[in-house]
């Protein structure tokens, strides 16, 4: 099993309550398996539900925040918290303190932190299971996106299965646990 999942999501809620559920659900999950949240640090948005939850059922938390950023209310008791002076030195602390990573829908900053991961897998990075929590549908555009990288030859076959996308926390987490037992095999 996973230990330690970076989640990348908004500081925002978005616009339709099921988000807000669907990061509950997945810090929940979280939380009950025993497993360590590590986020942005942001106690905004679908990041404060998500961590809220997780919390709440258990689980650990390590926040990753930005110092210019740091708010003394984003404080988790209990969390582990990492500072850094500038956001490429935050990507790496959240990349460096997990062993996954799950995308629950957000905006620019969180689809730049997944592209990012993914980007440094292709560039040698070790593999590591990416998520994408695909609420209401979220992520299909994307998918599409990755599809049509595929087959007009700018992603190589040698990629493919690599972000797991799902839209129950629950299905994401035991297909992303499968995929680390298969990369940890020789």
């Amino acid at each position: 099993m996973i230990q330690k999942i970076a989640v990348f999501c908004g500081s925002s809620a978005g616009n339709r309550p099921e988000y807000a559920e669907a990061a509950r659900r997945l810090g929940e999950c979280l939380g009950r398996s025993g497993r360590t949240l590590v986020f942005g640090g942001c106690l905004d948005g679908l990041m404060r539900e998500v961590s809220q939850a997780a919390l709440q059922s258990g689980g650990r938390i390590e926040s990753e925040f930005i110092r210019g950023l740091y708010r003394e209310s984003d404080h988790l008791p209990g969390a582990v918290e990492h500072i850094y002076d500038t956001l490429e030195e935050r990507k790496a602390g959240l990349i460096g303190h997990s062993e996954a990573c799950i995308a629950l829908p957000g905006g620019m900053g969180t689809l730049d932190e997944f592209s990012e991961l993914f980007a440094r897998m292709q560039l040698g990075l070790p593999r590591r299971p990416l998520g994408l929590l695909n609420t209401l549908g979220y992520y299909d555009p994307l998918a599409a996106m990755l599809k049509r990288m595929r087959d007009e030859g700018f992603l190589s076959a040698e990629w493919d299965g690599l972000v797991i996308i799902k839209s129950s926390p629950e299905e994401l987490l035991s297909e992303m646990d499968r995929l680390a037992e298969a990369y940890r095999r020789p």
